[in-house]
């Protein structure tokens, strides 16, 4: 009978170490550095860095509370990675001119309430992707993506802090979200998605239970 209990014993705190490890905490602040992100494709981005298991739900009420505050201020917004992940979608046609590659006058005015939210460098790490419709050859729609690119990213440059660790991406007419065949569908093809990912304070602060 003791070597029955003494084997189900090893079994419990065997099982019990295996959940432990699977739960440990994890410093997100290690390889939090911008040059390891540079070198990620888009959807490696999208999901790193990750977020455990105790942090989950603080992280999607967070996220969830920002995505409300930008949706009664007219932005587009939506979650993904299990609703820990805030995307804004800008129309490109808010921030260019037709054909234009630098910021329209008004333009800031919509990226502004955007850049207040990363004031905090190690709150949110920073994805966007340049989006254009089909209008043009693909080689020309790139172009223009990536001109447009490098306007959002110098204007950002003056904004934020040199530790917030933001990623630029451009696909030009590769990723429609609806058929080109229509003005409104080309419209909504130009756009600017702007990816808010939990960074590492963000984290730190959701396991610790002081993320309101």
């Amino acid at each position: 009978m003791k070597n029955v209990v003494a084997i189900l014993l090893a079994i419990f705190l065997a099982a019990g170490i295996t959940s432990y490890s699977k739960d440990k905490y994890v410093d997100p602040y290690k390889g939090y550095d911008e040059s390891l992100y540079m070198d990620m494709d888009f959807e490696e981005n999208i999901l790193t860095p990750e977020v455990h298991s105790g942090e989950k739900s603080a992280i999607r009420k967070y996220m969830g509370r920002l995505a409300q505050d930008l949706a009664k201020r007219h932005y587009t917004v939506d979650l993904t990675r299990d609703d820990e992940v805030l995307i804004v979608t800008i129309p490109s046609d808010d921030l260019f001119l037709p054909n234009d590659t630098l910021l329209a006058p008004n333009a800031t005015s919509k990226l502004t309430p955007i850049v207040k939210l990363l004031q905090d460098p190690e709150m949110m790490k920073m994805v966007y992707a340049v989006h254009t419709d089909n209008t043009g050859s693909s080689t020309y729609n790139m172009r223009l993506s990536h001109e447009r690119n490098t306007s959002i990213y110098d204007w950002l440059l003056d904004q934020i802090s040199e530790d917030l660790i933001v990623i630029p991406y451009e696909f030009g007419d590769a990723e429609p979200i609806v058929p080109n065949d229509t003005r409104k569908g080309r419209a909504e093809n130009r756009r600017i998605e702007i990816y808010l990912i939990p960074g590492p304070k963000m984290i730190t602060m959701a396991h610790k239970g002081l993320l309101k």
